[in-house]
Formats: structure tokens, C-alpha cells, sequence
């Protein structure tokens, strides 16, 4: 006879707050990359906070390879992004400007307001859009004076000494490369809902989940310890959630891994890590745990936003960095003014590029040039891809988003 929590029901086991302590204090605590990118998002005094917590699990801390090689692959967008959300915000002053200076246009001529007086309302809108652009300015360069070099990065080189998994071998890459793809299409947690990425043109698609899932409970398992896994992750291939309460882990993953080492699983978030700091006898700010709880709220809007359009001064900006940096690239996007899919043959620098990886290593200039400039603040940071891979065509050849044909012919006719 069996309860309520054995064989496929252990996964339900909901962790008490003494369990969840235990694991602080006990378990193998895996770190996740959007974790360490938060470092960089967070204000001076959580990331100092959250860098000493992890210092007080001492050889418990562990970083799955994937997670590192994630870091460095979005580290310059995330050492960017204050200015890329500063840029954000004053695009959006100066929009709200124009639309308030547009609505006393439109009732000045309806009420028979003197046009000359007009321009008083108008000069305080937009004396008030100034003033709140240039407050915005000094906050960001305040930040920035607390940031001199880069003190995460010069934290993070002893905190991980000796603490990242080694890389897989290519057989075993390539196996989990595959079990990844096999559950995005089962809908099998962990990363099924990373789907999207399969076409982003990495060297492991939407297998990033995955990786780490698989590094961080295999070491676990070597070390026959409880896994905590400690991730800014909130979607549903990785939370059991009721409405906006976090449970805990999805089922599916609590069973897997105690079918894999009989322990159990954890995960926490970076604020309720901050919140327990206290079990690990780290004090830390009060505001800390708050501060990472609003920086969750702001990146989940950042990321579930409708993907911004390009426009032409930004196609610009891209090209110029193209025809300096990569000018093949330049001539292939230039190609895309037709507004037909491009395929590399069609490259005079290039000749013909058969083969995925071929297609995969032309497109990184894209990629990187444009992560460069939003990190700069001079793309939009939710742009969409300018060259994806046309899935239909079997990754033969590329196409850009549908607003980029009618900007290049534009520029081209400059």
C-alpha cells in the first residue's frame, strides 16, 4: 500500500518553510544565468547583497557550464541595459510630449484659443519633458559612477573559481541537444516553452533549459545532496503556479529528479533568496529582496512586449556597423530591399554557403552588432531578429521582418 506522496505522486510535495531552510542551509544551490545577468540589473547594494549570499554557501554553490556560457553570450546586453531602459523612457516622454502638445492643438482650434498663447501651454510641456529626460539622464549617470570597470565581473571571477561544471563532451551535448528537442515537441518541462528559440541561430537553439537542468542535477546527483536551483525563470515549463502564487517546482521535474537520486528538488527566485539571507547568517539590506522582487516585474515587461518595429533611423545605425564590421552581411541585408527570402549564393563575397553551421556562423555579426547597439541604447531593445532563418525553406536561406524592405529601399534612394 502506497500515501499520499509516493511513487508518481512525490512530485506533489509542497516544501514547508522549515524545508526550504534545510535546503539553504544543505543542499547543492545550482545558479542560473539570468541570475548572474541580474547582477548587473540590479542597484549596487541587492547585487552586493545577493553576491554575498552566494559566497556564504561555499562549495555548495555550483554554476552549470550552459548557465556561464549563457552569461557571456548576454553579458554586454545586461551591462547595458540601464541605458538601454533610459532610452526607453525618454522615447517614451517625448512620444507622451507630442501627443499632449497634439491634444491642446486640437481643442485650441475648437475652443477659438489665441494661437499665440498656444505656445505658452506648448513651451510648458515641453519644458516639463526636458526637465524629467534630464533627471532621468543624472540618475543613469549616477549609476554608471557606482559601476567604475566592472565590479560584478571582478566579484564573480573568485566567487566561481572552481565552482562552473565542466563542459559536456560533443556525444553527450548532442544527446541532450536532442532529448531537448524531443520535449519542446512533447511539451516535457524543463524548456519546452523556449520553442521560439530553435530558430535563433545559437549553436543550441532552445536545448539552453535543458543543459542546464541536465548539468545541475547531475552534479547534484554526484554529490548525493538536495538541488535547490536558484533561477529568475518564472515561466510554467519550470513552476507549479496558482495564478500569481509560485508553489514550487513543476511536479513533473520534483519527480524526475528523486527518481534520478531519491532527494528532493528546490527552486527559489532571486528574491526569496534574498528574503531567507538570513539562514545562511548573511545580513542583507532590507529593500534588497523588494529591489530584486521590481526588477522581476520590470524584465517581465521588457520581455512579454510586443517586439518593437524597426524604423529608419535604427536600420541606419545597423548598417553602418554592418559596412565597417561585416560587410558581406551589409551587401546580404541590402539584398533583402526586394523583400524575397536571401540566400547566401546570392552573396557575391560569399559565393555559395551550403550547410546549417555555415548559415549559423553568417548570421552572428547580425546578432552581435545588434545586442552591441542596444546595449549602447541605440536600438530599441525589443527588435526583432533583422535576418531569422526561414524555417520553411529548411535554413536554405534568410528573411527579415516586413517593415525592413520599404527602409532600405528608402535609404538606398537617400
Amino acid at each position: 500500500m502506497n500515501g499520499l506522496y509516493d511513487g508518481e505522486f512525490a512530485g506533489y510535495k509542497i516544501a514547508s518553510a522549515a524545508e526550504l531552510d534545510t535546503a539553504l542551509r544543505e543542499a547543492v544551490v545550482a545558479v542560473d544565468a539570468n541570475v548572474l545577468l541580474d547582477l548587473y540589473r540590479f542597484s549596487p547594494r541587492t547585487s552586493s547583497d545577493l553576491i554575498n549570499t552566494f559566497k556564504s554557501l561555499g562549495d555548495r554553490l555550483v554554476v552549470p557550464h550552459q548557465a556561464l556560457r549563457e552569461f557571456w553570450r548576454h553579458r554586454q546586453r545586461a551591462q547595458g541595459s540601464p541605458r538601454g531602459a533610459t532610452k526607453t523612457a525618454t522615447d517614451a516622454l517625448a512620444k507622451a510630449g507630442r501627443s499632449m502638445n497634439d491634444a491642446l492643438g486640437i481643442w485650441a482650434k475648437a475652443v477659438g484659443f489665441n494661437q499665440g498663447d498656444l505656445g505658452g501651454l506648448t513651451g510648458e510641456v515641453d519644458a516639463l519633458v526636458r526637465g524629467l529626460q534630464e533627471k532621468l539622464q543624472q540618475a543613469l549617470a549616477h549609476a554608471d559612477a557606482d559601476r567604475v570597470g566592472d565590479p560584478i565581473l571582478e566579484q564573480l571571477e573568485g566567487l566561481l573559481r572552481g565552482r562552473v561544471t565542466s563542459p559536456l563532451a560533443d556525444e553527450e551535448h548532442a544527446s541532450c541537444v536532442a532529448e531537448a528537442g524531443r520535449r519542446i515537441t512533447a511539451e516535457i518541462p524543463p524548456g519546452y516553452k523556449d520553442a521560439g528559440k530553435q530558430e535563433d541561430g545559437s549553436a543550441d537553439g532552445g536545448a539552453g533549459d535543458y543543459l542546464v537542468w541536465y548539468q545541475a542535477t547531475r552534479y547534484a546527483q554526484e554529490h548525493q545532496r538536495d538541488l535547490l536551483i536558484v533561477t529568475r525563470d518564472e515561466k510554467e515549463d519550470w513552476w507549479w503556479r496558482q495564478g500569481a502564487e509560485f508553489i514550487g517546482p513543476r511536479p513533473e521535474l520534483s519527480l524526475e529528479y528523486q527518481g534520478l537520486t531519491g532527494r528532493r528538488l528546490f527552486l527559489m527566485r532571486p528574491t526569496d533568496l534574498l528574503a531567507r539571507a538570513s539562514v545562511l547568517e548573511v545580513e542583507v539590506d532590507e529593500e534588497s529582496s523588494a529591489d530584486a522582487g521590481r526588477s522581476l516585474i520590470y524584465l517581465d515587461e521588457i520581455e512579454n512586449q510586443q517586439p518593437a518595429t524597426w524604423t529608419l533611423e535604427e536600420l541606419a545605425v545597423l548598417l553602418v556597423e554592418l559596412d565597417a564590421h561585416a560587410p558581406p552581411q551589409a551587401a546580404a541585408l541590402r539584398l533583402a530591399a526586394k523583400g524575397h527570402p536571401v540566400h547566401l549564393d546570392q552573396v557575391p563575397e560569399l559565393g555559395a554557403a551550403p550547410g546549417v553551421r555555415e548559415m549559423t556562423m553568417f548570421a552572428s555579426p547580425y546578432h552581435r552588432l545588434t545586442a552591441t547597439l542596444q546595449a549602447q541604447g541605440l536600438l530599441h531593445p525589443a527588435l526583432p531578429r533583422i535576418f531569422r532563418y526561414d524555417l520553411a525553406a529548411r535554413t536554405e536561406c534568410f528573411v527579415v521582418p516586413p517593415e525592413v524592405p520599404a527602409l532600405l529601399r528608402t535609404l538606398a534612394a537617400n
